[in-house]
Formats: structure tokens, C-alpha cells, sequence
């Protein structure tokens, strides 16, 4: 293999020379790929990439470019806006100019050499410098449990409390890079090691609650050999999971002896198949009913829809659905254990979200906070900053029906309540426990029925506070829907009421409230001369759409009362851009978009303000709009 790539490289040096030198390509090293550049002028290259099942990645270095235009076209790929980097460290997506369409990508170069790929690369060598600054981690195991074809170890992490009994916690299991290209899903799930290893207040408790076991590169030879889709041996390691002993790669026979000894003795809750796709959306793959069950169907449905709720980067149309095949990971899991692991793919883009955000690594690193948060509601984890009360602890009122039937697949837990409406008192209410001050946000999910009504009042009260909201319930099933915002003086605790009035059938099934900020905020907040907040918009830098959250408190005595709120953005310059809200509203929470892409002109990259006005008062925020 390293004779082919330097046999490649030794023709580029011959063929490609110009009146200012030669243009040299490399890739001889950690999870390269070139096989042949062709030029006819030594200004627009033609590269060709080593291929297996596809031809899509690609990782070389070019040298002798400082100060020169030079446009490069791949052949065999399906790149869009790759990324090059001068240090091979700090990465940079090239601009829709530079890279006007597929496997093209041209610009003159401000050093002499420049590094591109696909995606930013995540090599052999960057996984053993991860190790290597875990390897002293109280909360971090790090065991072989065997090597691949051409004897790279398969290295696992084990992230957990050591201090807390495993018998106290759920087993989560992730495995990455079966196919090699992919490397945005590598960053995904540094981004769930990365948070539960912080020192965020949640993410510590979680470590007593979870066991996360991780084996980040099931394919290392595929990665260092830069592979797109298999292993040494070009097998597609993913569709091997059901082979005999004999026919088994090594890198999954390991893998499954490995989860088997865990599973003999402990069960696992959440297996995640960590992958990425071509298509500009992230996705899990929900496994029809027909080739699992009705109940797996539905809670599939119930862990994809926790991790949209926690996200502004993945949303239900995004799923993607297929029939469970036995030769898949998920499949070895199905067969094997059933219901009793919920095994998924996850698949993060190689380029933007279908909000229209461009991914990058530290949208990546959020995206795994938010997928850990997630996983910590399907698993029915709660903490004093973060928690769900379900309809068990509920107090119920009225002739409320009970239903868990699989056919409804939007709700939380194993049950949701449901009544016709009328005019009697009947209600179920959610008490939360008793909170420190501070704000919060409050959540309810519903099952979206066709016959559900689309004006059911929920009441959100404590002991000096009142607020009603009326919600369509037609919209929106098993999502977490912002209700209000409640900010605390004093320990104290929320309630959320829900009537059986409306104009159809009403569902009750449950409410989440995240703790949001401590008590010195919200007095600055909500003090007699600052009663609103601008909340930053996010996310931020923004590609094309973006979203701004506010607060404001109308009346302290009468929340119902409405003011008139104006909501603006400005350019640099101070020139107005556009009037995203000019309405009379009342005490709450409030979250607009701005769509750069429905503005009567278009605007350039740059530096944006967003400027709400409140009771003759204003306060501004700073955005970064980036194309």
C-alpha cells in the first residue's frame, strides 16, 4: 500500500511543472488519499482518488501554491465545499465561490502549502493523542479487547463514576468509524465524551448515572489506509455482522465478543452505530415495525424525538426509515436481545444541517452535549437542574382514559392520558419538586390524535405567579414544547395544570423544566428597569437561518397584559435590515427567526445586529452571519 502511494506521488513530481516551479501532491501519510493528478497547464488539476465501494474520500497535501491560483477538480468523489487547512489543524470549509459545485475547488493560496480533504480529517494518530490525554482521567478506562487485520489495537474507553456501583447505572454503548470516511461522526461522539467528561453539573451526576463505553474507530486500518467504505481487506465491515466465526472480520469478531461478555452479565440500554452521510440533514435509521415490532417502532420513534427536542440540528422529517437486515449491527442487536437494547445509526452530514447550518467541529462538539442530554431522557434520568415529571406522578382529575397502545407512537414513557372535552373541572397537574431560585423553562409533550384540539390551555402557576397558554395539539407530538419561562425569587415550586377544555380530544402525557439561570440574572432581568431580556441568537456564527429568543414581563400583577415589542436588525453601518417583530404581546417567552434568504436584498457575510425595543428601552445583540 505505502509503494502505491509513493509510486503515485512520483508521477505527479513528474508531470506537473510550471515557469514558477513545481506543484507537489502528497499524501503519504495517517489516512491520505491520492492516486493520480493530471495538468495540462499547471494551473487546473484533475485528481483521481484510490476508490473501494465509492470514491469519496479524499486527504493530500499540496506544496509550491503560495501566491498561485490553483484549481483542482476530483474525478471520483461527491465532495461539496471540502476543507483545507495550512497547519492541518485549524480547518476551513472553502466558500461557495471557491468551491462553486461538486469535486471543484479553486484559490490562490497565501502559504506555500495547504492541506485539503473531504472533511477535516480525524486520523489513527489524532486518536492515540486523545488517548493519550485521557489515559490519567479518574473518570476514563481505556482496555484493547483485541486488533484488527493488519494488528492495530481496537482500543475501548469506558467513561463513568468508578466510585458508583455499576448495579446504579444504565450501559450506553457507541462505536464509530466502520466506514472510514466519515469522519464528522468521529467529532459527534468526541463531542458526547468531551461533556460527559466536564464539569458541568449535570454531566457529573450523569457519570454516576451512565456507563458510556466507546470503541471510537472499529476500522482503524480502513482509516490510517484512507479508506472511504471498507477495511484492509476492502470488506464493508458494516454488513458483517452476521458471518460465522470463520467469516467474521477480525474487527467485528472483537466487537462482538466484547459486547458479549458485557451482555452476559449487565444489560445494554442504548447501543448507537455512529456514522455520516452525503445528504445535507442528520438522521437516524428507525427500523420499520414490521422487522422489530410495534412497541420497538415506537420507542425508536420516542429516542429519536428526545434528541430532536434537545437539538436545533436534527428534526422528525429528517428521520430516515428502512427494514432491520440481520447483518447489520443493529440486527446482531434485534436478534440476539430484542426490545432490550435500543440500537440505532446515527448519522451526522459531511456539510450542513437541515436548519441550513454548515457543520464544523465545534458544532459537532455541541451536537454531542445535546445527543448525551437526550439519551439522558429517553433513559428517564433526572436531575434538580433538569428533570420530567410523568403522567405516575401526576395528579389526575376527571375521567381521564389511560393508553398504551403502540399504534400512537408521540408520547413520552409508556403511557398518555386522554379525555374528551368539556366544561367540568377535570385536569391533570405535574408539581415539580421544590426549586432553588432562579428561571426556569417549562415544557409539555403531547400525542398529536387527528381529533386532538387545537386550543388546549395549560396553566403554569407557583405561589405568587400565574400564566395560561393555549397550544394546538394537532402539531408537534412528542416534541418538548416551550410553554413559558418562570423565574423563582425564592424556593418555590412550578405546577402545570391541564383542563379538559378545548375544541377536541385533549392528551396529557408529560412536562420538563431545565434550570436556565440563577436568581443575580434574573433580578437584573425582570427588575423594574430592565424587564426584558435579549436572549444571544443561536446558533452564532449562522450560514442562513437563525433564532432569537426574548423575554419580556408586561405587567408583575397581570402577566396578560400586552405591550407593544419591536424587534429589528441592523447592519454594521447601522442601516436597518429587517423588522422581524412589531406586535402587542404579552408577559412570556419569545423565539423568532430570521431567514437571510426571505430578505427582499441579499446581504453579504459580516457582522449583523439584532436590537429589541421595549418600553421606550432597548437592548442589542451581535451576530456573525457567514455564507
Amino acid at each position: 500500500m505505502f509503494m502505491k502511494k509513493y509510486y503515485s506521488i512520483f508521477l505527479v513530481l513528474i508531470l506537473i511543472v510550471s515557469a514558477k516551479g513545481q506543484v507537489i501532491f502528497e499524501a503519504n501519510f495517517d489516512s491520505g488519499n491520492l492516486q493520480s493528478v493530471t495538468t495540462t497547464d499547471s494551473i487546473n488539476f484533475t485528481v483521481r482518488v484510490n476508490a473501494d465501494i465509492v470514491g469519496r474520500w479524499f486527504y493530500f497535501r499540496m506544496r509550491n501554491v503560495k501566491n498561485r491560483y490553483v484549481s483542482v477538480t476530483i474525478q471520483n468523489s461527491d465532495a461539496t465545499r471540502p476543507m483545507y487547512s495550512y497547519d492541518n489543524k485549524n480547518w476551513i470549509r472553502f466558500t461557495e465561490t471557491e468551491s462553486p459545485q461538486r469535486n471543484v475547488f479553486r484559490k490562490t493560496y497565501t502559504q506555500d502549502t495547504v492541506y485539503v480533504a473531504y472533511y477535516v480529517p480525524y486520523s489513527v494518530t489524532q486518536l492515540h493523542e486523545k488517548i493519550n490525554l485521557l489515559k490519567n482521567n479518574p473518570y476514563v478506562k481505556i482496555d484493547t479487547i483485541g486488533f484488527s487485520e493488519q494488528n492495530r489495537p481496537l482500543i475501548v474507553l469506558t467513561i463513568t463514576d468508578f466510585t458508583t456501583p455499576d448495579t446504579l447505572k444504565f450501559y450506553v454503548w457507541a462505536h464509530g468509524r466502520t466506514h472510514p470516511s466519515e469522519t464528522p461522526s468521529s467529532y459527534h461522539l468526541d463531542g458526547m465524551i468531551n461533556y460527559l467528561l466536564s464539569d458541568d453539573e449535570v454531566a457529573v451526576y450523569l457519570r454516576t448515572k451512565i456507563k458510556l463505553i466507546v470503541l471510537p474507530f472499529i476500522n482503524p486500518d480502513g482509516v490510517y489506509l484512507g479508506k472511504s467504505r471498507v477495511n484492509a481487506n476492502n470488506i464493508d465491515l458494516e454488513r458483517s455482522w452476521n458471518l460465522t466465526p470463520s467469516q467474521t472480520p477480525k474487527e467485528v469478531f472483537h466487537t462482538k465478543n466484547y459486547l458479549q461478555n458485557i451482555l452476559a452479565q449487565r444489560r445494554i440500554h442504548v447501543a448507537l452505530n455512529m456514522h455520516s452521510q452525503v445528504a445535507n440533514f442528520a438522521t437516524f435509521w428507525i427500523h420499520t415495525a414490521s422487522s422489530t415490532s410495534d412497541y420497538f417502532y415506537r420507542k425508536q420513534l420516542q429516542f429519536a424525538n428526545l434528541q430532536s427536542s434537545n437539538s436545533n440540528f436534527i428534526k422528525p422529517a429528517d428521520y430516515s426509515y428502512s427494514n432491520l437486515q440481520p447483518y447489520f449491527p443493529e440486527g446482531w442487536f434485534w436478534s440476539n436481545w430484542g426490545d432490550q437494547i435500543m440500537a440505532l445509526t446515527y448519522e451526522t452530514p459531511y456539510t450542513r444541517f437541515s436548519d441550513g447550518t454548515w457543520i464544523d467541529n465545534s458544532i459537532l462538539d455541541l451536537f454531542g452535549k445535546q445527543s448525551v442530554l437526550g439519551i439522558m431522557e429517553y433513559l428517564g434520568i433526572n436531575h434538580e437542574k433538569r428533570f420530567i415529571v410523568d403522567n405516575d406522578n401526576a395528579i389526575v382529575f376527571g375521567n381521564w382514559n389511560l393508553s398504551t397502545s403502540n399504534s400512537f407512537w408521540n408520547y413520552y414513557g409508556e403511557s398518555f392520558l386522554y379525555i374528551l372535552p368539556n366544561e367540568l373541572n377535570h385536569y391533570v397537574e405535574w408539581t415539580s419538586p421544590i426549586l432553588k431560585s432562579g428561571k426556569y423553562y417549562v415544557y409539555a409533550m403531547w400525542q398529536d390524535l387527528a381529533t386532538a384540539a387545537t386550543d388546549a390551555e395549560y396553566q403554569i402557576t407557583t405561589s405568587n405567579y400565574f400564566k395560561s397558554v393555549k397550544v394546538n395539539q394537532q402539531q408537534n407530538g412528542g416534541l418538548w414544547y416551550l410553554l413559558d419561562s418562570v423565574s423563582i425569587p425564592t424556593n418555590n415550586q412550578i405546577k402545570v395544570r391541564l383542563l379538559s377544555k378545548g375544541n377536541g380530544t385533549i392528551t396529557a402525557d408529560a412536562v420538563r423544566i431545565i434550570y436556565a439561570g440563577s436568581l443575580t440574572n434574573i433580578e437584573r432581568e425582570f427588575s423594574p428597569l430592565e424587564d426584558f431580556s435579549l436572549s444571544q441568537n443561536y446558533p452564532n456564527p449562522f450560514n442562513s437561518k437563525t433564532k432569537i429568543q426574548f423575554s419580556i414581563l408586561t405587567d408583575e400583577i397581570n402577566p396578560q397584559t400586552k405591550e407593544r415589542v419591536i424587534l429589528k436588525v441592523y447592519d454594521i453601518l447601522g442601516r436597518e435590515i429587517a423588522t422581524l417583530k412589531d406586535d402587542y404581546l404579552s408577559s412570556g417567552v419569545y423565539e423568532i427567526d430570521f431567514d437571510v434568504s426571505r430578505l427582499s436584498q441579499p446581504i453579504s457575510s459580516g457582522i449583523y445586529f439584532a436590537k429589541l425595543f421595549f418600553k421606550e428601552k432597548s437592548q442589542t445583540i451581535k451576530m456573525v452571519y457567514l455564507k
